[in-house]
Order: structure tokens, then C-alpha cells, then sequence
């Protein structure tokens, strides 16, 4: 096992903690599951093969920002819909990737939380929801595409009723979703141009801003699990932030490519750069 110090050293530093603070973003799921970003990932070509070989996007990323990555426009409003509904009810159907259960394990005994970026749902799977904040959405909400009131509205039933008239890709255009106050169109609530920062959004923010305040002043482990450094104004700058400011904290990153301490906080820390998948399963042993 790569990191071998620094993984007996998350150990003891998880053993010892009164309370930690998971933060998760894409590499989580991306480290079993799959990975959004990486073009000509399996599990793509395989439930999104319509799509591919509509569009030839090579990844779930690229296809969903099919016109700034392909130059390709989509051929319709309906085949537009038809890839976001396919993609909110895989979603909504994929099990619980292997990751989550063993950080499940992880933390069975331990006093947590849960803040992420991701928007697949898989921690809100694993986890209570009162334990996890989602502070960049979630597909298992849907909101107004022009933010015309202050409303996100549970996707599942929708996304069940609308997944079997999909043809070849295509969603009839009568039956794409609309604003019930507006009649536009309505949107995935995640992270993008439309996204809604109203009631909903700041009632998740409400919530990482308690689990901070639980954290001071005790021996908190701050948890960072396969954030890069796409958007590190989410979990790390404030995980870090968060150490330096409490001296009974540590810092934990495990990452196979941004697993980086700064040495205002060398001490405090365990940078483990490494498969996430694989240290999960060693620490879930060990723990």
C-alpha cells in the first residue's frame, strides 16, 4: 500500500477524533463508479450508447455540454430532454457505489457530517439527509430555468413517468417538463448558469455552517475525499481555513492527484495520494 505512514497516521487520527467533517466531491464516485469527465468511460458507452453514437461526445460531461465541447448542436428540444431525463433516472437508479459503503463503515462509530459537490445523489443514498449538505445541487431536483419563484421541486416521480417515452434518445416535445408559474422550461438543479441560489440553496449552507460551528474547539478530522482543484473554494480552502484556525484539528486529503498540504499546516496535514477506492477499503479494515 502506497502511503503507508500517512495512512497509519489517518488512522490514528480518525481513531482519536471527536467529530469529523466529510468533504466529497466527484473522485468519490469516479474512483469505482463512473467518471463523468474521463471520455470513453465504460459504463458511459454502454448506458448512453444512443447518445454516443448520436453525438459522438466520448463522456457524460461532454454530452452534457454538448455544444461548448463538440461544436455539435442537439438536433432538437425533445433529444435535449431525452438525454437530461436518461441521465436523472440513471442517476436516481445506481446503487450505492463501493466507496460510500466503506466510508459508511468508516464512520459508524464516529460523530460526522457530510458536505458535497457532487451532484449524483450518493451521498444523499448513503447517508441520512440530515447529515449531508449539498451545497451545488443534486438531479434529484428540478427547478424554473428562469428562476422566476423561489421553489425546487423532487424529481423521482417525474423522472419515472418520463423515462419510458424516450425513443431513440428523443423525449416527445409535448411532455418536456415546464414551470408550473411560468410554462419555461424547467432545469436539473445543479450548479450552471441557472442554477437557483433561493430558500433551498441557502438552507444547505445554513447546514455546513453548523457543522463548522460543531467543529471548533474539538479534535476534528477534516475529511477531504477526490476534491480536485476544479472549484477548491467549495471543501478545501475551507478545510484548510478550518484547520489552521483550531489547533486540535487535522487535515486528511486523500486524492491520486491533488492530495496537497500547505506548510501553514504541515503539521496538522496527512496528505494521501493514492486511489481513494483502495485507502477507503484499507482504512474500513483497519478501523
Amino acid at each position: 500500500m502506497p502511503e503507508a505512514d500517512n495512512l497509519q497516521k489517518a488512522v490514528t487520527a480518525l481513531t482519536n477524533a471527536d467529530y469529523i467533517v466529510v468533504g466529497g466531491a466527484s473522485g468519490m464516485s469516479a474512483a469505482s463508479g463512473p467518471d463523468w469527465y474521463r471520455s470513453g468511460d465504460p459504463t458511459y458507452l454502454k448506458k448512453f450508447k444512443t447518445f454516443e453514437n448520436k453525438y459522438h461526445a466520448g463522456s457524460l460531461w461532454r454530452n452534457y455540454y454538448l455544444e461548448q465541447y463538440t461544436g455539435h448542436q442537439w438536433a432538437s428540444r425533445g433529444d435535449y430532454w431525452g438525454f437530461k431525463i436518461s441521465l436523472a433516472h440513471f442517476v436516481l437508479h445506481e446503487p450505492i457505489y463501493q466507496p460510500y459503503a466503506d466510508l459508511r463503515s468508516i464512520l459508524k462509530t464516529k460523530s460526522f457530517d457530510v458536505v458535497t459537490t457532487s451532484q449524483d445523489g450518493q451521498f444523499s443514498k448513503a447517508f441520512p439527509d440530515k447529515d449531508v449538505t449539498i451545497i451545488q445541487g443534486d438531479w434529484s431536483y428540478f427547478q424554473c430555468s428562469t428562476g422566476c419563484h423561489d421553489q425546487v421541486y423532487p424529481s423521482t416521480a417525474l423522472v419515472e413517468k418520463l423515462y419510458p417515452e424516450i425513443t431513440d434518445g428523443h423525449l416527445p416535445e409535448d411532455l418536456i417538463p415546464r414551470c408550473p408559474q411560468c410554462g419555461a422550461e424547467m432545469h436539473e438543479w445543479v450548479r450552471g448558469y441557472h442554477f437557483l441560489e433561493g430558500s433551498f440553496y441557502k438552507k444547505q449552507y445554513a447546514k455546513y455552517q453548523k457543522f463548522v460551528d460543531k467543529s471548533a474547539d474539538k479534535r476534528t478530522v477534516f475529511l477531504e475525499l477526490g476534491v480536485g482543484m476544479m472549484t477548491p473554494m467549495f471543501i478545501k480552502e475551507p478545510f484548510i481555513n478550518l484547520t489552521y484556525q483550531n489547533p486540535h484539528a487535522t487535515y486528511i486529503t486523500i486524492n491520486l492527484k491533488d492530495a496537497l498540504v500547505p506548510p501553514a499546516i504541515n503539521a496538522r496535514g496527512i496528505p494521501i495520494k493514492a486511489d481513494l477506492a483502495t485507502v477507503l477499503a484499507v482504512l474500513k479494515e483497519r478501523l
